[in-house]
């Protein structure tokens, strides 16, 4: 089981279920990411954009947005890695 699996996966198959939403707006903080200063997830580049693909799973259209991080190369890398996952 990869470890984006353990809780948000089954969630937010559960939100889209109940809910069913026409687009999701996904807000793609980077302060989540290992060696953050003021974020304590410790998630991988890959592991991030794992979120960003399974969203994306369910077919509806999703609005990407940037948001946190605190070390700056963490930033662009995850933004531009997240980018290209989505095209």
């Amino acid at each position: 089981m990869k470890p984006t699996e353990n809780y948000s996966n089954p969630l937010c198959k559960k939100i889209m279920d109940v809910y069913q939403p026409g687009a999701v707006v996904l807000q793609c903080g980077a302060d989540s990411l290992t060696g953050d200063r003021l974020g304590c997830f410790n998630l991988t580049l890959k592991g991030h954009a794992e979120c960003v693909t399974f969203v994306q799973s369910f077919g509806v259209p999703v609005l990407v947005l940037g948001g946190g991080g605190y070390t700056i190369r963490n930033v662009a890398r995850c933004w531009a890695y997240e980018t290209s996952v989505l095209l």
